[in-house]
């Protein structure tokens, strides 16, 4: 058993159109539930449509959370855009990086990953069984 840490990033510059929610539950090898626990960065409503950041915005934006032990853990990431990018043009609106890691307690890197997310539709990005033993 171990317990995780889990951390979302990006350094894309119009990261604050965008909500995210970790979702997380960690489980035992009987595939019991340890604990269930979310962490949330809200920026504002979907449909806010807003033109710039907000004053108190942190540019060095990122999402962490912390877990207890267990064998494994589910994580869904949810990266919900609330203001649409500021052009139609396609090219200029291409996927942005954002960087999932997950470390166990030994500081083992079991996910260092980066996904590619639509600026006009957001993702979902789901992470089943990490740290479980084949």
């Amino acid at each position: 058993m171990s317990s995780f840490k889990v951390s979302v990033s990006s350094n894309f510059e119009e990261l604050w159109r965008y909500n995210l929610v970790l979702v997380c539950e960690v489980c035992s090898a009987r595939e019991e539930r340890i604990e269930y626990l979310s962490e949330e960065s809200y920026i504002a409503p979907v449909g806010a449509n807003l033109t710039s950041p907000p004053s108190d915005y942190e540019v060095n934006r990122k999402l962490s959370l912390s877990t207890k032990e267990g064998d494994y853990l589910n994580l869904l990431v949810y990266v919900i855009p609330h203001t649409l990018p500021s052009t139609n043009d396609i090219i200029k609106t291409k996927p942005f990086p954002l960087i999932v890691k997950i470390v166990d307690e030994k500081k083992e890197v079991l996910v260092n990953q980066v996904f590619k997310v639509n600026q006009w539709s957001g993702d979902n990005i789901a992470l089943k069984k990490v740290g479980a033993k084949e």
